[in-house]
């Protein structure tokens, strides 16, 4: 053996001869049980190590070295029964070396049948048995590879060449069966990967037709269990993928068009036979072919499969039978071609490679454009139905493969005539469908000046709209696969069809078509249409731009008829409202600058929705205002409506002057005023008149007066903004002369002047510089110059509103609603240090609101802390405004002030009691939002008010005692207070303090 062999041969020889003598001597003692299972094992590893070794080096094992190696084995196999499970195991490792880097393609065919025998035996029992469960896992796997080796390398040596004896089909016949078992019952997924291997080496290596249409059935039945979902399976994807694999091999080498048509001629559902076949190969072909139909129609469903291996394993099961049995499987063309758009409408890191394939196929037959086209149907058929699932899944997944079919028959220029008539129906269908599914909207209401407010402080301005169908991230989802589907149509010529036929369908439908309706004509608009075709200019077609043109003014038409519907009407249709703001902002971007003439329409139904009480609807139109102020090149929001402020007026003053009680006028005007502030106050002095009017019509309703009031609060406040109090630029010869005895140290320093002053010599009057006065003739004028006296500037419109909204607004501090009261007290409060600007207007006015306010106060006593907390700080700031111009007034009602500074003290002090807080002192009293909290915050609004009169309208002596008696005790624990009363008089203050801190001695 040794004479022939090179050096690395040699080398091979001699380290394999170690081993191998040694597990020939350890085997025949432990047959003569002289030797343990242990002893062997470990010859067995020795052997392997060995065989590893010299199998990584290039060609070192030949056939005569593995024949060498095989001998000691060959002990083992013959009592495989008798042996340990692990001997055996290593025995099939070290046969898988031999078969694989020895024998080779040189393996004798009687060689190869005894191995396959044997290791068919090993792997899943006798032939006899009908299914062999004890089997062990490890040892199965291992005789499998063997197998899977000896398919691989042997080839013809094992099943013949070109034809299998009829000896020796049972031989194929259980080895297929145990590799089948293998692949359906393997006990792991180890196994079962071993057995589609070895399955798959046997299908390629067996070059006898006839052989591989005996097993073919069965390998289909087999295979089409484990991929079938419906069969209670759930196999790794690992084993999915392989049988995949086996079943495009089994199929393609058995009953491909080259095996069963030669010529290629057949025609489609027919089966030429090869010519000197039996003619019983034909009704086989055709009988076998329906069956293949209805296993692939078992296992295409796995192309929804979460794993991308699968998918793309199925790809290739699809475009091989679609390349290799067009005619012999032409049943399955169709569905084969679903599934390959299917595939590709799925998100993967293949999807463009697999298109590319598709492509191709596309191209080499033209018969499956049909096939395309019919799925097509069928999807855009089905896609009502689905949508009103609540599958979002199954939503998107139908969406994409619609849209994969476009995308395919557009890149291959596919007329869709034939679909003109169902897309629009069913593209409807759909999104009503998909309304109805979607939860509906929350309507959260909120105040929209608040709301106005922040989107005005915000520091980007919203230019895109917010979703009015679609809530949920499903839903979005939903509808952002529909508007990628609706872009596709829009490049297809039957868009421009699809466009008019929904158009048309805007003003006959309603509810949740009407909704579809408007929103599909949104989408299918939104992008300027592309350049004309070359068809269309031969045929003298309008313009696309024209077209567009046309149908997007019909939408806004229907919009705005939507739009001029009052909010309060038609509150149940908010989204169609929402999507009626979207036309417009589309139209305004459309026409651009040109839009401006259409603001007389529709500019007031936007500022309308601003006023909603539902929050998204309002958002919408902030969204559309900011859009169409943009597209008009207006620099913001505020300068749109205060250029157009003449005819929002007009529109809202019509509501008014015609009594209509609806609150969206109101809202109207402070949306507007709130956008512009207080340059849009001198437009609306006619509108506050139309305000008190209505509010005098219908004083018994107060929440309709109370959205009115809103208004004028909304006028005051805007005015307050931009006002520079006047009362600072008061000379001091205005402000309040206080009395307070003058201190010694004074009357020395007045003595002092006076003394220095007339110790002085008396010096001449000083020149007069200013030029000599001439009379009417150029003289001079020998009488006296006049004094100029100072005229006051008119009173501007924002003035003179504000004080006709004080004049007319006190006649309602009588209603009985506690919240108007309230809200014309605050209003008041803000709007008289404006007013007090103007000496000559106010006092009047400030001489009218005492009484009228002073009265609120008084009879606020027995049980309305808010009421007098709100007449106090009113009255507060009429006392900082006026100065000593109340002081009649005050002193008149100075013992109701000071009764009520008793009442509201004692309520306090109770509440403290109560609450177990303080002894009468105001110690920890302030507590916010609760009763307490505002029974504490009404007492110090009245020693606030207090406060105020001493220091700007001024006490007399008596007032002054009745001062220290109210507020004395206050002094030590409050600055601010123990301040005040030291200015009036540090020397009564000081007795007060003494006698509180002899008491407390």
């Amino acid at each position: 053996m040794i004479q022939g062999m090179d050096e690395a041969r040699l080398k091979a020889f001699r380290a394999l001869k170690p081993p191998c003598v040694e597990l020939s001597q350890v085997a025949l003692r432990y047959k003569g049980k002289k030797a343990a299972g242990k002893d062997l094992v470990n010859s067995l590893e020795a052997l392997l190590g060995t065989l590893g070794k010299v199998s990584k080096q290039s060609n070192a094992l030949d056939p005569r070295l593995a024949q060498y190696a095989f001998f000691p084995l060959s002990h083992i196999f013959r009592d495989t029964k008798d042996l340990p499970v692990r001997a055996v195991e290593l025995a099939l490792e070290c046969l898988e070396i031999l078969i694989a880097h020895g024998w080779r393609t040189e393996i004798s065919p009687e060689l190869g049948k005894q191995l396959l025998m044997l290791l068919s035996f090993l792997a899943g029992g006798s032939a006899t048995d009908v299914k062999v469960n004890s089997v062990n896992e490890e040892l199965s796997s291992a005789a499998l590879n063997c197998l899977a080796a000896l398919f691989q390398t042997s080839r013809n040596s094992v099943l013949g060449d070109g034809t299998i004896e009829p000896q020796d089909l049972p031989i194929l016949g259980h080895a297929v069966t145990v590799m089948l078992d293998g692949v359906t019952d393997g006990p792991s997924v180890k196994v079962r990967l071993a057995a589609l291997t070895a399955l798959d080496n046997m299908i390629n290596a067996t070059t006898c037709d006839e052989a591989l249409k005996n097993v073919f059935p069965g390998i289909v039945s087999s295979l089409t269990k484990v991929l079938s979902p419906k069969s209670g399976i759930k196999p790794s994807y690992k084993v999915l993928a392989a049988s995949l694999v086996t079943l495009t091999t089994i199929i393609c080498r058995v009953i491909s068009d080259d095996i069963t048509d030669v010529s290629g001629k057949g025609q489609a559902g027919t089966v030429v036979v090869i010519e000197g076949k039996e003619d019983g190969n034909s009704s086989w072909a055709t009988a076998t072919a329906g069956q293949v139909n209805m296993a692939l129609a078992n296992i295409l469903p796995l192309r929804y499969h979460d794993r991308s291996e699968v998918r793309t394993a199925l790809f290739e099961l699809c475009t091989s039978v679609i390349q290799q049995c067009q005619r012999s499987l032409s049943q399955s063309l169709s569905m084969l071609t679903d599934t390959l758009i299917v595939l590709c409408s799925q998100s993967s890191e293949t999807e463009a490679a697999n298109m590319f394939t598709v492509d191709g196929l596309l191209a080499a037959n033209a018969g499956l454009h049909e096939n395309v086209k019919s799925s097509l149907h069928d999807w855009i058929v089905a896609l009502p139905r689905v949508m009103q699932s609540n599958d979002d899944t199954r939503k998107k997944k139908i969406i994409e493969q619609i849209l994969t079919s476009f995308r395919v028959l557009k890149k291959h220029a596919i007329r869709l005539d034939m679909l003109d008539g169902s897309v629009a129906s069913n593209l409807r269908a759909s999104v009503s469908a998909a309304i109805q599914a979607s939860s509906t909207a929350r309507r959260p209401v909120s105040e929209s000046s608040i709301e106005v407010t922040q989107l005005l402080e915000s520091t980007s301005r919203s230019l895109t709209f917010n979703t009015a169908l679609f809530n949920g991230s499903g839903s979005r989802t939903t509808m952002t696969g529909l508007r990628n589907l609706l872009t596709q149509l829009k490049a297809l010529p039957i868009s421009r069809s699809l466009q008019q036929g929904i158009i048309n369908t805007l003003r006959t439908s309603s509810g949740e078509e009407q909704l579809a309706n408007l929103w599909l004509a949104l989408q299918l608009l939104n992008d300027a249409p592309s350049d004309t075709s070359i068809v269309d200019q031969y045929l003298n077609f309008p313009p696309a731009n024209d077209i567009h043109r046309q149908m997007l003014d019909e939408v806004y038409s229907f919009s705005l008829d939507i739009l001029a519907q009052s909010t309060f009407i038609d509150t149940d249709r908010w989204q169609l409202q929402a999507l009626a703001l979207e036309s417009v902002a589309l139209q305004a971007r459309s026409q651009r600058y040109d839009f401006r003439p259409e603001l007389v329409d529709a500019l007031y139904p936007i500022l309308e929705r601003l006023g909603s009480d539902n929050a998204a609807l309002q958002q919408q139109a902030m969204t559309c205002l900011n859009i169409v102020s943009n597209a008009c090149d207006y620099p913001d929001s505020a300068a749109l409506i205060i250029e157009n402020a003449d005819y929002l007026v007009n529109a809202v003053a019509l509501k008014l002057n015609t009594f209509d009680i609806s609150p969206q006028a109101p809202q109207v005007l402070v949306m507007m005023i709130r956008l512009c502030g207080s340059a849009l106050i001198p437009y609306l002095d006619d509108l506050v008149e139309s305000v008190f009017s209505i509010m005098a019509c219908y004083n018994g309703y107060p929440k309709l007066v109370e959205s009115l009031f809103s208004v004028l609060d909304a006028i005051i406040e805007e005015a307050a903004k931009s006002f520079t109090p006047a009362i600072e630029g008061k000379s001091e010869d205005n402000r309040p002369q206080v009395y307070r005895p003058i201190s010694i140290e004074e009357l020395a320093s007045i003595h002092h002047i006076n003394l220095e002053q007339t110790s002085r010599p008396l010096s001449p009057p000083p020149l007069q510089l200013s030029e000599p006065a001439t009379g009417p003739n150029g003289k001079e004028s020998t009488s006296p110059p006049r004094t100029s006296s100072p005229q006051l500037a008119p009173l501007s419109k924002v003035d003179a509103l504000i004080i006709s909204i004080t004049s007319l607004t006190t006649s309602h501090l009588t209603a009985p609603s506690t919240t108007l009261r309230l809200r014309i007290l605050r209003l008041l409060a803000s709007a008289l240090p404006i007013l007090a600007s103007n000496n000559d207007k106010f006092l009047p006015i400030a001489a009218t609101l005492w009484p009228v306010i002073a009265v609120r106060l008084y009879d606020s006593r027995s049980n309305d802390p808010s009421t007098t907390l709100a007449a106090a700080n009113a009255l507060s700031t009429l006392c900082k405004s006026a100065g000593d111009f109340l002081a009649s007034r005050v002193e008149d009602d100075w013992d109701q002030l000071c009764k009520l500074y008793r009442q509201v003290e004692k309520e306090m002090k109770e509440e403290a009691r109560v609450q177990g807080k303080g002894k009468g002192k105001d110690k920890g009293l302030a507590k916010a939002g609760t009763e307490r909290g505002m029974r504490w915050k009404a007492w110090n609004a009245v020693v606030g008010l207090l406060l105020v009169i001493v220091g700007d309208v001024g006490v007399t002596s008596e007032m002054e005692d009745g001062i220290f008696t109210m507020l004395g005790w206050l002094g030590p624990e409050h600055e601010d207070i123990r301040d005040v009363l030291e200015m009036l008089n540090a020397d009564s203050l000081w007795l007060v303090e003494q006698r509180a801190r002899e008491k407390r001695d």
